[in-house]
């Protein structure tokens, strides 16, 4: 099957478009890509004509040329006709935006068989049924809803598969555009009755050099795939995370009757993937953290250079006593360690600062400059333990309260991490009034995140993926 003409397609028609309204599926599809994507579109409609200047042709046969894809917007039976049609026609690919099929049982599941019997003996890609497709940016986007109503990522390393398409329109479009987390490819893949999370993982891996991140949201594996997911993973040079719905036995209950899903043993799986290399983060939370800054070092511009974190070795940084507190208190349940200083490095970090604020800071691990601390200060402590090899990264927990912060200050770490290469992850409150300072660092690629609980577990993420690295370069101390 052809993937690629799944997610690059040169020209694209659709089917089951309403003249009379202005919201139905098919028409927002034929119209959103006609005016807002860079593919060739085609409209069928029963009686010709027109829509806002489109022409809309009688039958798929009557099309100028045959299309690399169609989105199929129509009932369940007539669905399976112009599956069909693809096969007759040569057409390679498609996407079954309705349901009707295994997820409602009975003779939904019958449909589904009788669907992917057409598509495998004639090697169709469909994607679906009961899905919002492809967001390829900026050549194909099949979802659905008006521009208006949804909120798009900016374009990145991430490919993004996800069983359902609400989570992926709601929680990660959403909040990937909020952390400024880069999307190549998002794939809403429904049922999956002949596109599966396996060949998605096999293409992004091996074809779509847009891709070095693969993330899943999956509510099972499809039957019978697991173990060719597994070994893929394992191949892949990707970075490759999973996050799982369904791990309850009340979720359980609801994967049955949304995508017709087996959700297995969660325990097993759990050791699975991480016998496979896969990363699977344990909340919504983890997973976005970790994409962030795994989109990060995917960068042309790696902020950090060749310099990783391996064995978790921290220095923190803050203007408030309590929140180093509380970041401390958690370095050890994400395996992290602070290290400790050297008489003389405290008394080299004390006479950086400004004399008012050395009097009273303290300079332990972590150290808490305090209120009295000005830009220079900031600047000098940063400089001062890049120097140090033996902290593999600082979390810098920069609140801009105190009054002699300027706004200024984000430029002023991001030119000394620039030059030193020495990873920081930094927490700044996502207020408006600050995302001056927050611009300033995410333009130079350092990842900030909006609290105290996220800005560590992204420096256990990076410790992670230095695991994994590790292993599959064959280094077995990390195994």
């Amino acid at each position: 099957m052809d993937l690629v003409k799944l997610f690059k397609p040169k020209s694209m028609a659709v089917v089951g478009i309403s003249k009379k309204n202005p919201l139905s599926p098919g028409r927002i599809v034929l119209l959103k890509n006609e005016f807002e994507m860079n593919v060739k579109v085609y409209g069928i409609y029963p009686t010709a004509g027109e829509i806002e200047g489109i022409q809309l042709y009688e039958r798929l046969d009557k099309l100028p040329e045959m299309p690399d894809l169609l989105v199929i917007a129509v009932g369940p039976d007539d669905t399976l006709g112009y599956i069909q049609d693809c096969a007759d026609l040569g057409i390679p690919a498609s996407v079954v935006i309705g349901g009707g099929f295994a997820e409602i049982g009975g003779k939904g599941i019958k449909r589904q068989q009788e669907l992917e019997k057409i598509a495998f003996e004639n090697d169709l890609a469909v994607l679906g049924p009961n899905c919002l497709g492809v967001y390829a940016p900026p050549i194909v986007d099949t979802i659905f809803l008006p521009t208006e109503r949804i909120t798009r990522p900016p374009r990145g390393s991430v490919a993004l598969i996800s069983q359902s398409g609400g989570v992926l329109v709601d929680q990660f479009f959403v909040k990937f555009n909020e952390r400024n987390i880069g999307v190549s490819t998002a794939v809403s893949i429904g049922n999956r009755a002949v596109v599966d999370e396996s060949m998605l993982l096999k293409y992004f891996s091996t074809v779509d050099k847009e891709t070095s991140n693969i993330a899943f949201y999956l509510e099972g594996f499809k039957e019978g795939k697991a173990r060719e997911f597994l070994q893929l993973a394992k191949e892949s040079e990707d970075t490759v995370i999973v996050f799982f719905g369904g791990k309850t036995r009340e979720g359980k209950v609801a994967t049955q009757s949304h995508t017709a899903s087996l959700a297995g043993n969660y325990r097993i799986i759990y050791a699975a993937l991480r016998q496979h290399y896969i990363i699977q983060p344990h909340s919504e939370r983890e997973l976005l953290t970790s994409l962030k800054v795994y989109d990060i070092l995917s960068k042309r511009r790696n902020p950090f250079g060749d310099n990783v974190v391996t064995y978790g070795d921290v220095t923190i940084v803050s203007v408030s006593g309590g929140h180093a507190v509380l970041a401390s208190d958690m370095l050890k349940t994400y395996g992290l360690n602070a290290i400790r200083f050297t008489r003389q490095e405290k008394k080299d970090l004390k006479e950086r600062m400004n004399p008012v604020a050395r009097e009273i800071a303290s300079f332990n691990n972590p150290i808490d400059l305090t209120g009295s601390v000005l830009d220079t200060d900031i600047e000098n402590i940063i400089r001062y333990l890049s120097d140090i090899e033996r902290i593999e990264c600082i979390i810098l927990l920069l609140l801009p309260y105190p009054p002699n912060i300027s706004f200024q200050i984000g430029r002023r770490i991001a030119n000394i991490v620039s030059s030193k290469n020495k990873p920081v992850v930094c927490f700044v409150p996502y207020v408006p009034k600050y995302s001056l300072i927050i611009e300033s660092l995410e333009l130079a690629n350092i990842p900030v995140f909006h609290s105290i609980k996220e800005t560590v577990q992204a420096v256990s993420a990076l410790k992670h993926r230095t695991r994994i690295t590790n292993i599959k370069q064959g280094n077995i101390h990390w195994e």
